[in-house]
């Protein structure tokens, strides 16, 4: 994607000021930060991070609380995911391989199998589509990723610098109708997601935050995590397809 900065100032002829330019809607810095970030991404081989999310929930009693969960995932080639979460729903994983996915919960020690399409992002998608099942931060292993946001924000902007966890990094927001969005973007030769913030104008106002740690490129993953093995004392269920 090629990007164009413009400068330029107006003088009036009978005025002693210059206009201040009025910041484009989609910033071509903003958006370079973002295809770098694309890019680095897409070239992976393999790579696994930690991430540790939060989200608002609403409680009878107390209001808004924030549930937490703290996360790891293994990407291998474009078939083989594996995600363990562990959260207020207690511990769970998912097994990709290629042609399943497996989901199973340690603490209520049942699972379920799903065949699925032979790509990470084709069963992402069909999976969500049929099950309303997310996985986390999968937007961002998507080649489109800088289009999408293109097309869904109204206004995409390079705020500065700032510092996440002792990383300086570059700071985006994007704005639409329904959200705000803050990622934060390494500032080092990698380019990678920092901490993505969501605060949604509806919804009262609720939050959604994720701040990425610990990754891991191009590593060898064995096969063999890809695999679900059952224990042999788990209860094997069916998951009903949203209407």
């Amino acid at each position: 994607m090629k990007v164009f900065a413009f400068a330029w100032a107006l003088v009036l002829p009978f005025c002693a000021f210059a206009q201040t330019p009025q910041p484009e809607a989609k910033d071509p810095t903003a958006i370079l930060i973002l295809d770098q970030m694309a890019d680095v991404i897409g070239d992976l081989e393999s790579c696994s991070f930690s991430l540790e999310t939060s989200h608002d929930v609403m409680d009878q009693d107390h209001g808004f609380l924030k549930n937490y969960a703290y996360e790891k995932v293994y990407l291998d080639g474009p078939n083989k995911l594996m995600v363990e979460i562990k959260g207020t729903k207690g511990k769970r994983g998912f097994w990709y391989n290629g042609s399943e996915l497996d989901y199973y919960s340690y603490k209520e020690n049942n699972y379920v199998s799903i065949p699925a399409p032979a790509s990470t992002l084709a069963m992402i998608d069909s999976i969500n589509a049929k099950y309303d099942i997310t996985f986390p931060a999968a937007d961002f292993f998507y080649p489109s990723l800088t289009d999408d946001i293109i097309e869904a924000f109204d206004s995409i902007q390079f705020v500065g610098k700032r510092m996440v966890d002792g990383q300086e990094c570059f700071l985006i927001k994007t704005s639409n109708a329904k959200m705000d969005m803050l990622l934060y973007v390494a500032n080092d030769a990698y380019r990678l997601p920092k901490r993505h913030v969501i605060k949604y104008k509806e919804k009262n106002g609720k939050q959604y935050e994720a701040t990425f740690s610990d990754w891991q490129l191009n590593p060898n993953i064995p096969n063999a995590i890809f695999e679900f093995k059952a224990p042999a004392s788990a209860r094997q269920i069916s998951i009903q397809a949203k209407k």
